[in-house]
């Protein structure tokens, strides 16, 4: 028994796909414990023949569950055309409405659509779609498995090994899961094809090895439905052998209880991707065959492939285009020998979010020790207790990017070193030699002195101060060579600097001006998104102070 409201719906349904013109023929419209399904025939001039439907509507319809669409069309003769998963639904993707007689049409023309262009026109998408597979769990337990672009060219029928480090256990919905990334692919002898990481990912330990074969072709039906047995992947007899010793080796030695078996394949001229097959150990899908000669055994033993259906692990491609795909900073930046002068509240804001951004080259220098009290308003973490900031921050950005290479100067450089010599002609040619090392660098020590310094050097890198007044009303952004007496003049009689209100906590310490995390990241975003501008040759570079009034952000450039 349906109650009046899901049959109210039920006929409001029926009526509407019956009005749609080119549904041809309604088979079947029923109301179920949980869906309504049906059967309906498509046909219009273009079709030679009709094509027949099922569908399945869920109790969400209209609106989406999750981030699919709560209606699915069905036809499992129609596998070998794109957008077809390997159940036979048909992967359409519709425009939003909460009125049922609405969407209705919305979806059923969508559907229409499909069939114009993949099954009437054969159209081919530009962009790669990966193979549909469905990933396992191996006693409880999924595996992760990073890789990114070698640069290294791979051939057919190529085998090696493939050595891993771990990077995290965690949680992949309901199972526990082990992340895994690719360190090299190696072959014999001693030929190291790398991933693209920074040192740190490299100089980890080795947890695991794999095994890799390199086919021209992907492991899947139609180009798309990864096999789901071993027999179907037809390996050759060396990577058979292959198997078996490597699992006699594991049997002896600790290696872990799952091993992966990496099988790479094209999907560009240039790319490759990998799927990986995870093996038990003790279980491999090998199996030894005796060898006949005209029909009888010779006494020798071969091996061969156990036909067991295939366990998929998760492969990702990290590569730095994927990485950051969604979002970077223009080239000028993200490629730029950058230096951090100070890694407050504000240098460290700007050294994540140049890492977030795709930045790869980012030293800084900071002589201050982090403390509880820093918290709160920078990039710096609890748990990590008392600690220099620099060693902090390094690991901080490695754990965002392995993509960023970063260095820590020498604590005295600026203080010990600069401030003393730089009145000396010998050593201000060291010193900014030294610096012009670096396309960028910016100062957000707020020393006056040292930005005095720096001022008076002549300098072929992009320098950078940034520098806030208390409560962060103002951020002010000046580019070298006017620094020096643009930021002076700003606070000294532009800018309303409240002196007096400051934070001044027990025991003998500097004070130092009020802002919340919240304060200080919304002015250093507006200006690195300034600056940004700049580099990419939106702007020129003007220096710029960004102004909080009611609410609202204005930057005023000179």
């Amino acid at each position: 028994m349906i109650n009046v409201l899901d049959r109210v719906r039920l006929e409001k349904i029926k009526s509407t796909i019956s009005e749609i013109p080119f549904v041809s023929k309604i088979n079947r419209i029923e109301q179920g414990e949980f869906f309504i399904s049906g059967n309906i025939e498509i046909d219009f001039e273009e079709l030679k023949n009709p094509l027949f439907f099922d569908f399945l509507i869920t109790q969400e319809y209209p609106l989406k569950t999750y981030s699919s669409e709560s209606i699915t069309f069905f036809n499992s003769d129609l596998i070998q055309y794109n957008h077809v998963m390997a159940n036979g639904n048909i992967c359409i993707h519709t425009a939003h409405s909460e009125d049922l007689e609405n969407k209705i049409w919305i979806d059923f023309n969508a559907l229409k659509a499909w069939i114009i262009k993949y099954y009437i026109n054969k159209e081919k998408d530009q962009k790669y779609e990966h193979l549909v597979v469905q990933d396992s769990a191996v006693n409880g337990d999924k595996y992760s498995f990073t890789f990114t672009s070698t640069g290294k060219v791979f051939y057919e029928g190529e085998i090696g090994i493939v050595k891993l480090s771990l990077l995290h256990d965690g949680h992949h919905k309901k199972d526990h899961i082990y992340n895994f990334y690719i360190k090299s692919f190696e072959t014999f002898p001693d030929l190291k094809k790398k991933c693209s990481w920074n040192d740190f990912y490299f100089e980890q330990p080795t947890d695991r090895e794999g095994i890799y074969l390199f086919r021209e072709n992907p492991p899947a039906k139609y180009n798309r439905f990864a096999y789901s047995t071993w027999a179907e992947l037809d390996l050759p007899q060396n990577i058979l052998t292959m198997l078996r010793e490597f699992q006699d080796k594991c049997a002896k030695e600790d290696y872990g209880k799952v091993i992966p078996f990496f099988i790479g394949y094209k999907i560009n001229s240039t790319e490759i991707h990998w799927q990986v097959a995870l093996m038990e150990v003790g279980k491999f899908p090998i199996k030894g065959i005796p060898e006949r000669n005209e029909g009888r055994k010779t006494g020798r033993w071969y091996t061969g492939i156990d036909d067991a259906p295939i366990q998929w692990g998760i492969s990702k491609n990290a590569s730095y285009e994927y990485f950051f795909g969604r979002g970077k900073f223009c080239d000028t930046i993200t490629e730029a020998k950058i230096l951090i002068i100070g890694i407050g509240a504000v240098g460290s804001m700007i050294a994540t979010t140049l890492t977030r951004s795709g930045c790869r080259f980012i030293d800084f220098i900071d002589h201050d020790v982090k403390e509880p009290e820093n918290v709160c308003r920078s990039e710096y973490r609890f748990s990590k207790g008392i600690n220099n900031k620099i060693f902090e921050l390094a690991g901080s950005l490695y754990e965002i990017s392995p993509f960023v290479t970063s260095h820590q100067i020498n604590n005295d450089y600026f203080e010990k070193y600069i401030k003393s010599f730089y009145t000396d002609e010998n050593f201000r040619a060291y010193i900014t030699s030294d610096l012009d090392k670096y396309d960028i660098i910016f100062d957000c020590s707020t020393d006056n002195d040292l930005m005095y310094v720096l001022n008076e050097l002549t300098l072929k890198s992009k320098l950078i101060n940034i520098s806030l007044t208390n409560h962060a009303k103002e951020l002010v952004c000046a580019f070298y060579p006017n620094i020096y007496n643009f930021v002076n003049n700003q606070f000294s009689h532009v800018l309303e600097n409240d002196v007096n209100d400051m934070y001044e906590p027990t025991g003998c310490w500097s004070p130092t001006f009020k802002a919340s995390y919240n304060d200080i990241a919304l002015l250093v975003q507006i200006a690195l998104k300034q600056i940004n501008r700049i580099f990419s040759g939106e702007k020129a570079f003007n220096n710029f102070i960004i102004q909080e009034n009611n609410s609202s952000f204005k930057i005023i450039e000179y």
